[in-house]
């Protein structure tokens, strides 16, 4: 079994903003692969699907991104999956827009919904897809940016790299990250 969490924050507000990536991508591939319709469980909502014999549950915590781990945490307790087992998908500022990363384990690089993840496992050795949203200008941007929309342009892109990371979706889930 392996649980695949998009981060985002919940509501129409927040649909096209740059930290709801994690959601954008977890939609995709529910319309992609034809998962279940999703449900409310555990302060997240989630669709599950058989993959030959084993079952993936994708997660959207509705909890807002901070304090994304106790949905997290429920979801890996109650469906007894192991840390190497859980994906998480988020926005990344520090690489450029449209590139991915897959990871196992790492600091949270100052990502509030990753570090709440790590707090609530008590580990940060899960896999971590980042996808890079780039970088604003000066510091003090960074909570504005990543609250923002995203252009056409580089909603365009974004969607082209959530339809790669679709197409690679079972090759990711049948090996470790490192």
């Amino acid at each position: 079994m392996k649980l695949i969490v998009g981060l985002g924050n919940p509501g129409s507000v927040h649909l096209n903003n740059r930290h709801n990536l994690g959601f954008m991508a977890l939609d995709h591939f529910s319309t992609h692969y034809q998962f279940e319709d999703w449900k409310s469980k555990f302060d997240g909502m989630f669709a599950a699907k058989l993959f030959g014999s084993e079952k993936i549950i994708l997660v959207k915590p509705q909890t807002y991104m901070n304090l994304s781990g106790s949905c997290v945490a429920k979801f890996k307790l109650f469906f007894k999956v192991s840390e190497e087992d859980i994906f998480v998908i988020y926005d990344d500022i520090d690489l450029e827009l449209g590139h991915i990363k897959f990871k196992l384990g790492g600091g949270d690089a100052g990502h509030k919904g990753v570090r709440s993840i790590s707090q609530h496992l008590g580990t940060k050795d899960y896999n971590r897809l980042r996808v890079g949203i780039g970088r604003p200008r000066t510091k003090e941007e960074v909570s504005y940016f990543v609250l923002s929309n995203f252009s056409k342009a580089e909603k365009d892109k974004i969607v082209t790299t959530i339809q790669k990371l679709c197409e690679d979706f079972e090759e990711i889930m049948q090996k470790t990250i490192t």
